[in-house]
């Protein structure tokens, strides 16, 4: 029924698939160490001029001013690589989503070209049974498709809802360590 070139072609296709996959999962690493890199550089800069700018501090006033100053960058920092991990984390999600998603439809257009050659040489009658299946086969890559990109959007929805809570959960926190600060200063002075 299948020729050594069958195989070896399956292989083959196998083999490129492998790779196709390895490559998605590479590409989502290359850019999370790039992220983590810019990161650490930024951190360095960052830690070093705040050093230099509480090494130049005075007084009381002078380091609650700065506390103030620094609050803010901090958090915006922080939100947008939440936000850039977000985005490498949903891309690399979207790819490999895509890739498993080719890989149910070729195996489904596979199952259904099997099924065509059996009925070639299977008895007559069988046809019923082949037919049946075709429709088992098309129903369920239907409901799948269907789950796919109902999760796809519930997961973005989530992931989206949860970066924006984040986001003003840490503005506000911001909004009261400033109105502490400021307090504080008030009271020291």
């Amino acid at each position: 029924m299948f020729a050594t070139s069958d195989f070896a072609a399956l292989g083959q296709a196998q083999l490129e698939k492998s790779i196709r996959l390895s490559s998605i999962a590479l590409s989502g690493v290359e850019r999370f160490v790039n992220l983590q890199l810019d990161l650490t550089r930024d951190l360095l800069s960052d830690n070093t001029a705040t050093a230099k700018a509480f090494a130049d501090v005075k007084d009381v006033q002078g380091f609650i001013a700065l506390q103030q100053q620094l609050s803010q960058p901090v958090i915006d920092k922080a939100l947008s690589v939440a936000k850039n991990v977000y985005e490498v984390t949903s891309s690399t999600q979207a790819e490999l989503g895509a890739f498993v998603e080719e890989q149910v439809v070729e195996f489904n257009k596979g199952l259904v070209s099997t099924l065509d050659k059996a009925v070639k040489q299977a008895p007559a009658g069988s046809e019923i049974v082949v037919s049946a299946v075709k429709t088992a086969v098309a129903t369920a890559a239907s409901a799948y498709d269907t789950v796919a990109k109902t999760a796809k959007k519930v997961t973005s929805d989530f992931a989206e809802a949860g970066v924006a809570a984040a986001e003003t959960s840490a503005k506000a926190a911001a909004g009261v360590a400033k109105s502490t600060a400021r307090k504080t200063a008030a009271a020291a002075a």
